[in-house]
């Protein structure tokens, strides 16, 4: 009798023999194949398969687009744009048009840009056009295009006449200020639109030589010849400083029918000093009268010479007015001619009132200091004229010897315009005691009073000068207190830092630039701790004036780099840098893919591109590609796939 058990393994092994014939056919099959015709796909024994890194990339894109964080979603919709074979990247693009978020739409933007898909004309247009939105916010979006590109783009979105953001998108663009600026400019003056042509006036109004030199030569080149613009340059010259870059000057030119034009042009030349318009000047005061004939006197004041003497003393023939002689005698007597002290003392002892101030200047510029107790007696003449002009010889002698006098006059003089000028007097004097003497006067009612004592203050270098330093920095105009940190700067270094990090919450824009160009390499450590300022427009514009000390720049972002745990100042010093130095950044870049903060790794991460043919940039990327943090994949999946 046959047990159970025994059935159960009898029965199990009759069947494997009674299958075995087709087991074995089964598996020999494929095995014959493979004599027959090499396999293509199958793996040697001991490797795996290689991994299809792109596919990952766009995978991490493709799930990045419902991230709850909005720079990856941007970041997400510009990699899906790269994944040609991807038939679904019209339709989720489209999705992505409705997304709230500017900062996704903009990501989307730019991936139809790669496509060449004008639908990302449309995004941009409703977003200049967003009263919610600053077109400062907008605006990067069009940093990939080229420059002729986005000017167009922006130049369509303000022809269009159903909103009204022109000037707020105008003052957008002045605010970020690119290189691209002067080019929208000419662009937009070249317009026969009347929207797009005020918008071009409207900021080439707004241009500055200090903060704009680059684009005002840019535009001078090209629309020289244009009696409109070379107008408005002439003014945004004739409102600058005369320390202000002016050289684009040179490039403009007025059609020589237009005399007016070509002779508001010289002028504007020779308030900067260029002699070479030294003639032509001359020749406008020769044949202008009254106040257009002053006011060419007083712009030929600063490049007058000897050598036009004898057509100085013509404009006196006839019956010239006080002022006509005035300014001549003041020209005269600027270039050292003595010809006239014969009349000029006739002038001085006369019984014309009108013409006492002519002879009184004359004898005192040309006396130089043996003049000085003559001057001295004038500050209490009469007549106003004849103190003005005393005061304005002393202003030019500037004599330790007139600080009393001038001190006293001043205690009970109250003409404004003379107060002036015995304040600018005082200023000129580089004594101790013209410093004493001016402290009492850093509150005058007058701005440019103070500022004028608050300058003369800062340039004395004295200690006593501090204290009156200390009160201006508490003055209602900001010009003064400028003028103030600016005497901080030059001669207090133990208190420079201080006043220094206290004036970058107010400090005006333009100042950075402004001191950098006055005092070069040495003042590389204040520009540091402006990079370090909260504001973000004092950080900006300290990388623009940077720009200034080209030799010193690369090794102090560096520093800068290295130094600070600020995650948005990383990002700004990293992006200058290299935009500055391209792939010999490439240490910081990997450096910083590295770091602990997303938005820093973010931001290097992508500028990894330019790494892509370095073996250990590409090991990097594909690294990150793992990494848990979303947005650092994103990223890097941006990169790894070329965007």
């Amino acid at each position: 009798m046959i047990k159970p058990r025994s059935f159960v393994v009898t029965l199990t092994t009759l069947t494997a023999l009674a299958f075995a014939p087709v087991f074995a056919t089964l598996v020999s099959a494929p095995a014959a194949a493979a004599k027959r015709k090499p396999a293509t796909t199958k793996a040697k024994a001991g490797r795996t398969k290689k991994v299809d890194r792109r596919a990952d990339a766009f995978n991490t894109l493709k799930s990045g687009l419902k991230s709850a964080n909005f720079h990856t979603r941007g970041m997400a919709y510009v990699g899906i744009a790269y994944n040609k074979k991807d038939k679904e990247v019209k339709a989720l693009l489209k999705d992505g048009t409705q997304d709230p978020q500017w900062v996704v739409r903009a990501g989307v933007a730019q991936a139809y840009m790669h496509l060449k898909d004008s639908a990302w004309k449309q995004l941009v247009r409703d977003g200049l056009m967003r009263a919610t939105l600053d077109p400062r916010e907008v605006l990067p979006v069009l940093d990939v295009l080229k420059d002729s590109e986005a000017v167009a783009a922006v130049i369509a979105v303000i022809a269009d006449k159903e909103h009204e953001r022109q000037n707020q998108i105008v003052d957008g663009m002045l605010a970020r200020n690119q290189d691209r600026l002067g080019l929208f400019v000419v662009t937009a003056l070249k317009s026969k639109d009347a929207l797009v042509n005020a918008a071009g006036v409207r900021m080439l109004k707004q241009l500055t030589p200090v903060m704009h030199g680059r684009h005002l030569a840019f535009i001078a080149a090209k629309l020289g010849k244009d009696s409109g613009v070379i107008a408005m340059l002439v003014a945004v010259a004739n409102k600058a400083e005369t320390t202000s870059e002016w050289g684009y000057l040179k490039s403009l030119k007025p059609d020589k029918k237009d005399v007016a034009l070509q002779q508001s042009l010289a002028m504007a030349r020779a308030r900067y000093g260029d002699r070479t318009v030294g003639s032509a000047v001359l020749a406008i005061a020769a044949a202008m009268k009254g106040d257009a004939q002053i006011q060419a006197l007083e712009a030929y004041k600063k490049i007058a010479s000897k050598s036009d003497v004898a057509s100085l003393k013509k404009l006196l023939d006839g019956e010239p007015d006080k002022r006509l002689i005035f300014s001549v005698y003041e020209i005269l007597a600027l270039v050292g001619d003595r010809s006239m002290s014969g009349e000029a003392q006739k002038l001085a002892n006369g019984t014309n009132v009108d013409l006492r101030p002519t002879g009184v200047y004359y004898l005192g510029r040309v006396g130089g200091a043996g003049q000085l107790r003559a001057m001295h007696t004038y500050l209490k003449d009469a007549l106003p004229e004849v103190r003005l002009a005393s005061a304005r010889v002393l202003a030019w002698i500037a004599s330790p010897v007139s600080v009393q006098p001038i001190r006293e006059t001043l205690d009970y003089e109250k003409d404004r315009e003379i107060r002036k000028a015995l304040i600018f007097a005082l200023a000129s004097i580089k004594h101790k005691d013209a410093v004493q003497a001016l402290m009492f006067y850093t509150r005058e009612p007058d701005m440019e009073m103070r500022r004028r004592v608050v300058r003369a203050l800062a340039e004395s270098g004295e200690k006593e000068a501090r204290q009156g330093l200390q009160t201006a920095l508490r003055d209602r105009s900001k010009e003064v207190r400028v003028e103030a940190v600016r005497g901080f700067l030059m001669s207090d270094k133990a208190n420079s830092v201080r006043v220094w990090n206290r004036s970058l919450g107010w400090l005006p824009r333009g100042t950075l630039i402004a001191f950098t160009a006055e005092f070069k390499e040495t003042f590389e450590s204040f520009l540091e701790l402006a990079l370090f300022s909260k504001r973000v427009e004092m950080r900006e514009e300290a990388l623009e004036a940077l720009a200034l000390l080209p030799k010193n720049q690369p090794a102090l972002l560096r520093k800068v780099l290295q130094s600070t745990d600020d995650d948005d100042l990383r990002v700004r010093v990293l992006n200058r840098l290299v935009k500055l130095e391209g792939k010999k950044a490439g240490t910081e870049i990997k450096s910083l893919a590295l770091s602990s903060s997303a938005r820093v790794r973010v931001a290097a991460i992508r500028h990894m591109g330019l790494l892509l043919k370095d073996k250990e940039a590409r090991e990097l990327l594909e690294r990150f590609l793992d990494e848990p943090n979303q947005a650092v994949r994103v990223a890097a999946a941006l990169t790894y796939v070329g965007g």
